[in-house]
């Protein structure tokens, strides 16, 4: 036979390619474009580009399948308990000079929705812990740093173990935000208002940052997000446990500035804001629980709120003392008794403290 024939020959047994529009990716990907059209269209895919991004939970495609409404779940863990515990871990940020994945903010926020109660707990950065499913221990602020380096999300995984072991809890989320998004988010809400007893001031912590001498009168102030920063960072006239104590102060009232501006009553206004926070927010929130989460707290008006920072006071449970490492001795605060028993029981009963 010719030529001709041999190649006829040849393409009529070649398996045909299956068209495009019968693949079950297109198929799945038109189910997918579909749902998006009828449940919201573009606000929704967009709501769900921004989400993803900070969630390390789910993929993209995961993300935005979940964005749809009775797609995820209907509860946040630990709701059907009665309380949910959220680690929120504050650090400079990437590719910032100091440490920028350590943890100088660690902190355990426990909400009873149904009982309209907040508590607050903050852990000091120099606590000395073990590490996760190891003998080896260091500062507790250095945990996330170093576990992260194996993986996106992997430090916030292993600072919900450390810090559940610490306080007895299941730990059920975890939120990080750098010093940038901290100081977007407040100036995106237009500043917060804080009131001091006294004149607070730092008079040297910053002068690399053209601050010298930050200060702030007694009395009512309305600071945006710079002074913000500084206010919640300052510690060397003062001490990591006041730090931790400011650092409370304003949360709350971030909160209350959140609230007052209807800011959580619309996911709108709130994927508005963590578009802007994209790059210095993450949690292993997948999106259904990231808008529960925020309807919940929409919903949770004027709670009664406690607060307890561990320290070296009497009652504050921890003592200070020398630790070797590979540099020599440093400074690590440890739990009085040895143990971990006396803040579990502070923690167990802190809805019930009188302060």
């Amino acid at each position: 036979m010719g030529i001709f024939g041999s190649r006829y020959e040849e393409e009529s047994v070649r398996p045909r390619r299956k068209k495009f529009y019968k693949k079950k990716w297109f198929k799945i990907l038109l189910v997918i474009i579909l749902l998006i059209a009828a449940t919201g269209g573009w606000a929704m895919y967009k709501a769900g580009m921004t989400l993803s991004k900070i969630s390390t939970k789910d993929g993209f495609l995961k993300s935005l399948w979940k964005s749809i409404p009775g797609v995820g779940p209907d509860e946040l863990q630990g709701e059907k308990e009665g309380q949910i515990n959220v680690l929120l871990l504050g650090m400079r940020g990437n590719n910032m000079p100091g440490g920028g994945l350590l943890a100088d903010t660690i902190m355990v926020v426990m909400a009873r929705p149904q009982e309209n109660k907040v508590a607050l707990l903050s852990i000091p950065r120099d606590l000395w812990v073990k590490h996760p499913d190891s003998s080896t221990q260091s500062k507790i602020n250095s945990i996330h740093a170093l576990y992260e380096e194996k993986g996106e999300g992997k430090g916030m995984e292993a600072m919900k173990q450390v810090v559940g072991d610490i306080t007895g809890l299941p730990i059920h989320y975890a939120v990080r935000i750098d010093f940038i998004g901290f100081k977007e988010l407040v100036e995106t809400v237009g500043g917060v208002d804080i009131y001091l007893d006294q004149l607070f001031s730092e008079p040297t912590q910053f002068e690399g940052e053209n601050a010298l001498n930050f200060s702030l009168p007694a009395g009512k102030n309305h600071i945006d997000g710079q002074r913000a920063l500084f206010f919640v960072r300052a510690r060397y006239a003062s001490s990591d446990f006041e730090r931790a104590k400011r650092q409370q102060q304003v949360l709350i009232a971030l909160k209350d500035k959140l609230l007052s501006l209807g800011t959580l009553a619309d996911f709108g206004k709130v994927n508005n804001i963590l578009n802007v926070l994209g790059e210095d927010v993450r949690t292993d929130m997948d999106i259904s629980e990231m808008k529960n989460f925020f309807e919940l707290a929409n919903k949770t008006q004027n709670p009664q709120i406690k607060q307890k920072v561990l320290d070296t006071s009497e009652g504050g449970l921890l003592y200070s003392t020398k630790a070797d490492t590979p540099e020599g001795k440093t400074y690590v605060l440890l739990p009085a008794g040895g143990n971990y028993n006396k803040i579990r029981e502070v923690v167990k009963n802190i809805f019930q403290q009188e302060k």
